[in-house]
C-alpha cells in the first residue's frame, strides 16, 4: 500500500534532486534542467520537507546528497527508469517519425550530436529533419506538423501556444579566411569593404542584427557585392573560397573556428540572442518518443553552450 507522501511527490522533485546528484552543484543541475539555479533549491527544499529530513548537504564547493539523499535518488532512479520503460512501452512501434526543425543555421554538427545521442538511448523509429526559418518551424509546430523546433527566441505573437526552453545565447561575428585582409584590421578599415558579404535573409532576427553592423559601418543598404542566404554550404563556399566575410551565428562555424580554417570576430555593439527548443505547450497525448526526444536536445544543448562558450572566449572583438 502506498505511503500518503507519494501523492505529494512530483517528477518534478526527483528530476532535481537525481540532476544536482549527478552534477555536484545546483547550477550545474539548473542548467541540465534549463530551470535556474532558486528553483532547483526551492524544489529540493519542497522534497525534503515531504520526506521530512534533509538530502542534501551543502558544501563549500558544491553539494552532496546526505546519507538518506543517497537512499532516496537510489530508488527514485530506479523508478523513473521503470516510469520511462512504462511510456514507451504504450507508444505506438508505427506511430511515424519525431518531427524536428531545425534552423539551417543550426543544422550542422548539433543535429548530428542529437541524432546520435538519440540513437545511443536505444531509440528506435524514423526522425525527420526539417530545415527553414524561425517563423516557418514554429508555424509548423503549432498546426502539429512538427513535435520540436531548434530555434531563436521570436516576438511574443509568433510563439501563442508554444513552450520555449532557452539552451545557449550566441553573438551573431564575422568570419573570413585567416589572410583575409580585414582578419586583424582594426573596424575603421572595415568601412570602405567592397568586396564580397554574406548576409542572412532579409526577414530574419540575425538579419536585423547584421543590418544594424552594416549600417554602424556605413555600408549601403543593398552592398554591391552582397550574398543573401540561409544556406550553410554556399556561404561557407564564399568565405573559404570566394574572399567573402560572412556574417552568421557562432554555432555555425564553431567547427571551422577550432580547425584554424576560418577566424572569427564578435560584431562590436551587438546583443547575444537565445536559442532554444521550441514545444507545444500543451503536448499532444501518447509522446512518450518526443519527450524523450526533448530530453536528448536538453542534453545536447547544454554541451553545446559549453562548447560555444569555450570558442567565444577566444574570438578577437
Amino acid at each position: 500500500m502506498a505511503t500518503p507522501l507519494v501523492h505529494r511527490i512530483r517528477l518534478q522533485h526527483v528530476r532535481c534532486l537525481l540532476a544536482t546528484a549527478t552534477h555536484g552543484n545546483m547550477k550545474a543541475a539548473a542548467e541540465a534542467l534549463s530551470i535556474t539555479q532558486p528553483a532547483v533549491t526551492k524544489i529540493i527544499k519542497e522534497l525534503e520537507d515531504v520526506v521530512g529530513q534533509p538530502l542534501v548537504q551543502r558544501l563549500r564547493h558544491g553539494v552532496c546528497l546526505t546519507p538518506a539523499g543517497e537512499r532516496f535518488a537510489r530508488h527514485a532512479s530506479q523508478g523513473v527508469a521503470a516510469l520511462e520503460d512504462a511510456l514507451l512501452s504504450v507508444s505506438e512501434a508505427d506511430a511515424g517519425p519525431v518531427r524536428l526543425g531545425v534552423l539551417p543555421t543550426l543544422a550542422v554538427e548539433l543535429v548530428h550530436d542529437i541524432l546520435m545521442a538519440w540513437r545511443g538511448r536505444g531509440m528506435q523509429g524514423a526522425v525527420q529533419v526539417v530545415t527553414g526559418r524561425n517563423h516557418e518551424l514554429l508555424t509548423q509546430l503549432q498546426r502539429g506538423e512538427l513535435d520540436a523546433v531548434l530555434g531563436r527566441l521570436a516576438e511574443p505573437d509568433r510563439m501563442l501556444a508554444l513552450r520555449f526552453e532557452p539552451l545557449w545565447a550566441e553573438p551573431l561575428i564575422a568570419v573570413m579566411v585567416p589572410e583575409h585582409p580585414l582578419a586583424q584590421a582594426p573596424w575603421k578599415a572595415w568601412r570602405g569593404w567592397d568586396g564580397a558579404v554574406v548576409m542572412p535573409l532579409p526577414g530574419t532576427g540575425i538579419r536585423q542584427v547584421a543590418d544594424a553592423f552594416a549600417a554602424s559601418l556605413g555600408w549601403p543598404a543593398s552592398h554591391p557585392h552582397g550574398i543573401d542566404t540561409l544556406v550553410v554550404p554556399v556561404a561557407r563556399t564564399m568565405a573559404l573560397q570566394g574572399g567573402a566575410v560572412w556574417l552568421t551565428p557562432l554555432s555555425t562555424v564553431r567547427h571551422d573556428l577550432a580547425s584554424g580554417l576560418l577566424v572569427g570576430r564578435v560584431l562590436p555593439g551587438t546583443a547575444t540572442e537565445a536559442v532554444g527548443m521550441f514545444t507545444q505547450a500543451v503536448p499532444a497525448l501518447g509522446s512518450a518518443r518526443v519527450a524523450a526526444m526533448s530530453d536528448v536536445i536538453r542534453d545536447a544543448g547544454l554541451a553545446w553552450r559549453h562548447r560555444c562558450q569555450e570558442q567565444l572566449a577566444l574570438l578577437q572583438v
